[in-house]
């Protein structure tokens, strides 16, 4: 679609806005791993100078949903565990998708359970049923080796603390949460209130727009990738040819449109 890459659903390598080429990285293994009849997808990567492990976790379909939601962490510490990584030390994303609101926040809870203090990662959470397949929650996560130079990783908190981090920073690159509006009541004044105030938390730690790297835009299904961009280019200068549209059905609350995660590289 002209002016975006659209990301095929579960894709963790998203295409480049314009050019529609899938962005610089290179695969190193891709796996599907079955477990308790449910698909873990698994790609390791390199992207701008460091690796990277992607993990697509769907719940184990027909158990309650508590259980598969603390089934997505317990299979996700196995699989990074087989690479040597570990949910407290490497994880530096994740997404939460629920079947419904309800399921959402059983997800959301199971995860904060599963990072405290500084292994707490970049978040954002989604109801919507296509991401969740036969089951009721499914899990997105990154993980990333250790940087070469040896950085500490330093995750800030909101004040007062939340349910999700600031940003997190380790060696080059800073991991915003997803950030939404819920009292604007249209999709370009959330975007106008958003866009802004994301610009500022980059420049907490040294960067700015151009900084950007990535830009992922979760897209209310009631409206569409015209709208959205138009909103975009009205609040900020965002670079969208490192920008990624995905639709959903829901967010955490009622009245957000979209959510916005922004990683940048210093």
């Amino acid at each position: 679609m002209a002016g975006t890459g659209m990301r095929r659903e579960h894709d963790p390598l998203p295409l480049l806005a314009g050019a529609a080429q899938r962005v610089r990285c290179m695969p190193i293994r891709c796996m599907p791993i079955t477990w308790r009849e449910t698909l873990v997808r698994k790609r390791v990567f390199n992207w701008l100078g460091e690796r990277f492990v992607y993990l697509g976790i769907g719940g184990e379909a027909g158990a309650a949903p508590e259980q598969q939601a603390q089934g997505l962490f317990a299979r996700a510490a196995a699989e990074l565990a087989a690479d040597g990584l570990a949910l407290n030390r490497n994880v530096v994303r994740t997404r939460v998708f629920g079947r419904t609101r309800t399921d959402r926040d059983i997800a959301s809870a199971a995860r904060g359970a599963a990072f405290v203090g500084q292994a707490r990662a970049a978040t954002s959470s989604f109801v919507s049923p296509d991401h969740c397949g036969h089951a009721d929650v499914a899990l997105d996560l990154y993980a990333m080796v250790a940087p070469k130079q040896g950085a500490a990783r330093r995750a800030t908190e909101m004040e007062p603390v939340q349910p999700f981090i600031r940003h997190l920073v380790w060696g080059p690159f800073v991991f915003h949460a997803g950030m939404t509006n819920e009292h604007e009541p249209t999709l370009q004044a959330q975007c106008a209130e958003i866009l802004p105030r994301a610009g500022a938390r980059l420049k907490e730690n040294g960067c700015d727009w151009p900084n950007v790297v990535r830009a992922s835009f979760y897209l209310h299904r009631s409206e569409t990738v015209d709208s959205l961009l138009a909103a975009i280019r009205a609040a900020a200068p965002v670079p969208l040819d490192n920008a990624e549209i995905e639709f959903v059905e829901g967010y955490s609350r009622p009245n957000k449109l979209v959510e916005i995660e922004i990683t940048a590289r210093r």
